[in-house]
């Protein structure tokens, strides 16, 4: 079992890596319940399911104006992810370990404004883990990264959207080391995401209305994080960790930054 909390602020809205626009605060508020079952060795099944608290603290309108821009807490459950994992290989080699999911939008929240819930579509996902220790050379020393590919439904508020491809493609990697045989880890983190279609605010003067009056869940989204981690194991079953992650560069998105920590309960 598993309980998170981040706390997501940002400032602007970034057009392309060389162009933002200043004075559009939001801040965001994820406690996210995560339960994981090994039913059998290797083979591991969960379940996240995330709830988000989301306000606009500016004055300056969206175009549409957005319906959760009034200031106020808009609470919203958002999209539950049940996915499967299975680890083929192990040490001395690599630790590989392919999984897949599905992820449904719960309730209605809004997509389009400053504040929102996402983008609301029926996602399946597929990718994979790969980690190692650096034994013996330094057996303490852990590098793993992992890449997803996510296939999505299509925005269907009109023909226009439709026709809109929402794939998109996640990867992140890690470098830490574990201190205290292994109570205390620390780690430094990379994060990148990026849609594979979508339109751009660069493009904003050749495009149809049917697509400028609902860009926000068919924007060409891109972004970077750069942070690190810190994990401490109070005992066998309890875990608490604290997470950064820092906003690097991106396009068509915000410049959101992410705060968080964790607790993890095991059972058994």
């Amino acid at each position: 079992m598993d309980l998170s909390y981040h706390y997501v602020p940002s400032n602007a809205v970034v057009l392309n890596p060389n162009k933002s626009v200043a004075d559009r605060p939001t801040s965001n508020h994820v406690v996210t319940l995560a339960a994981a079952y090994v039913p059998i060795e290797n083979l591991e099944i969960d379940a996240q399911l995330p709830f988000a608290v989301v306000k606009y603290t500016g004055t300056a309108p969206h175009t549409p104006p957005g319906v959760w821009d009034d200031g106020s807490n808009h609470a919203t459950l958002t999209d539950l992810r049940v996915g499967a994992r299975y680890q083929i290989l192990d040490e001395p080699y690599v630790a590989l370990t392919p999984h897949i999911a599905a992820s449904i939008p719960l309730m209605n929240y809004q997509v389009v404004g400053f504040a929102t819930g996402g983008r609301h579509l029926k996602q399946a996902h597929f990718g994979f883990d790969v980690g190692r220790t650096l034994n013996p050379i330094a057996r303490n020393l852990f590098v793993q990264a992992g890449y997803e590919f996510t296939i999505a439904e299509s925005y269907d508020a009109n023909a226009a959207t439709a026709s809109i491809n929402q794939n998109r493609s996640d990867l992140d990697a890690s470098i830490g080391y574990l201190f205290l045989d292994g109570v205390l880890g620390v780690d430094l983190a990379y994060n990148w995401r990026f849609q594979h279609h979508g339109i751009a605010f660069d493009d904003f003067g050749t495009l149809s209305p049917e697509l400028t009056q609902n860009h926000d869940p068919i924007l060409r989204e891109e972004f970077m994080f750069l942070g690190g981690d810190v994990t401490y194991a109070i005992n066998r079953r309890v875990s608490i960790s604290g997470s950064v992650r820092l906003f690097l560069r991106g396009s068509n998105t915000r410049d959101q930054s992410l705060y968080g920590i964790d607790m993890t309960w095991r059972a058994f």
